[in-house]
């Protein structure tokens, strides 16, 4: 009975926030974040009549969705960034560059251990795999947050939203995964209705914080973090023009 209250009001709030979106016409303008909400929605309906009908087919089912789900909490991390740094092209830009090296580089590591491993099946695997990416995707969070705070960078509130309900999940799921893989199945049991519960509480945050759309102040003045970035940027090609002309130099007969 508890299980199925906490996973029908976990329904519940993720369609209110879809819904309250398209009623607000602010659906596209977070197109990834919601995205990944509407995954979530329809995974945990779909689910449902698998495990009572299909049950053989279940743990198959659950952690290939799971990977789906993965791939797309990347993109709410990369809406984060991308809603964070719009005002700010150049870092925006340095962004855009950075994020899918580390996202690619967790996938491709995931593909190798498959590909090597004659015993890789959903599941054991697949959990210690979700830890990693999970853990990249929380110190690509925090590494924002602190960004943010250094230079005072104003947030709207939907990206506080976001950012606050994100990283709460992001640090529930990385403790989960590390404890179950130390404790076994032995931890799940507890788990079971912990992990919802956490969940409803990053649901509540966000409705709160998303039932209307509120983007970020408008900037007074230039930003010191778009400044300190075009000098990092002159600084660097001066570099690299003196280098260059020193090899050339050095090459000459």
């Amino acid at each position: 009975m508890l299980s199925s209250a906490i996973w029908l009001a976990g329904l519940a709030l993720e369609g209110a926030l879809i819904v309250r979106a398209m009623q607000g016409r602010f659906l596209g303008r977070y197109p990834f974040f919601y995205s990944y909400l509407a995954s979530v929605l329809f995974r945990s309906a779909a689910l449902v009549p698998i495990y009572r009908w299909w049950p053989q087919a279940y743990r198959s089912a659950y952690w290939y969705s799971q990977f789906l789900v993965l791939v797309l909490g990347c993109g709410v991390v990369w809406e984060i960034y991308r809603t964070a740094l719009s005002r700010y092209p150049g870092a925006a830009r340095m962004a855009q560059n950075v994020l899918p090296f580390f996202f690619v580089l967790s996938f491709s590591r995931m593909f190798v251990k498959a590909w090597n491993s004659h015993k890789w099946l959903p599941g054991a695997t697949s959990l210690e795999t979700e830890r990693d990416l999970r853990i990249v995707q929380a110190v690509l969070l925090a590494s924002l947050i602190t960004l943010l705070a250094y230079y005072a960078v104003p947030m709207g509130r939907n990206l506080k939203g976001m950012i606050l309900g994100y990283g709460f999940f992001l640090g529930t799921s990385v403790i989960h995964l590390t404890v179950r893989d130390y404790l076994g199945v032995t931890f799940q049991h507890a788990w079971a209705y912990i992990q919802p519960i956490a969940y409803l509480v990053v649901l509540a945050i966000w409705l709160v914080a998303l039932w209307f759309y509120a983007p970020a102040p408008e900037l007074e003045a230039e930003s010191r973090l778009e400044a300190n970035y075009q000098a990092l940027l002159a600084g660097t090609r001066r570099q690299l023009s003196a280098a260059r002309t020193s090899l050339a130099r050095t090459m000459r007969p």
